[in-house]
């Protein structure tokens, strides 16, 4: 049935779950760079007491120590070199997979939302010479019109806002939920002139 817009939206649902995993993803980040920044904190203000306990105590160090606490210093410089390393490599790399997920993110809803676009004008048509109406504000027809406009809004802050990232992301994952509402939602609960609900 040409008015089943929203039984071809396979692209908008893989799109938002892309968009998704990208939320996942910073939400992720998010928690790391808070537990860093913690720990850190505690680090510094664990060696500002220690620094200030071993100035209060007034000893004095001979060479082989002072030298002994130079190598040490030395071998605790280069693993904090490594980790630094390692931690911007990772970054980089976590950042262009970022990128590639929002980039395939947005070109797959790209290509769904035409889709959906044509879906709903030939059930438009459809409508119009099964039951001489082209729109009749059915459950079926008004949730693929909601998924329809979500999607729109998702394209307009990516090609006019310049939006990328999280931001549009947040609007693909309300649309994913409202693509499902209305492929399982309305299939299974809905009462219209679409009659194939699995509950009725």
């Amino acid at each position: 049935m040409a008015n089943d817009a929203c039984n071809n939206d396979g692209a908008l649902i893989f799109g938002s779950l892309l968009a998704v995993i990208l939320l996942t993803l910073t939400f992720i980040s998010i928690l790391r760079k808070t537990n860093e920044n913690l720990i850190s904190l505690k680090e510094s203000s664990f060696n500002l007491t220690n620094f200030k306990l071993k100035e209060n105590k007034n000893f004095v160090l001979n060479f082989s120590k002072t030298m002994i606490m130079q190598d040490l210093n030395i071998n605790n410089y280069n693993q904090q070199n490594v980790q630094t390393l390692k931690r911007l490599f990772f970054e980089k790399n976590k950042s262009f997979l970022m990128d590639q997920i929002d980039y395939w993110s947005y070109r797959i809803i790209g290509i769904g939302f035409p889709l959906l676009t044509l879906g709903i004008l030939s059930g438009a048509v459809w409508a119009n010479e099964a039951w001489g109406s082209y729109w009749s504000w059915d459950p079926k027809e008004t949730w693929a019109l909601i998924t329809w406009v979500i999607f729109a809004i998702y394209l307009h802050t990516r090609i006019t806002k310049g939006w990328n990232g999280t931001k549009p992301a947040l609007v693909a994952l309300l649309g994913f939920f409202v693509v499902w509402i209305c492929y399982l939602g309305v299939n299974l609960l809905g009462k219209g002139l679409h009659s194939y609900g699995f509950l009725n």
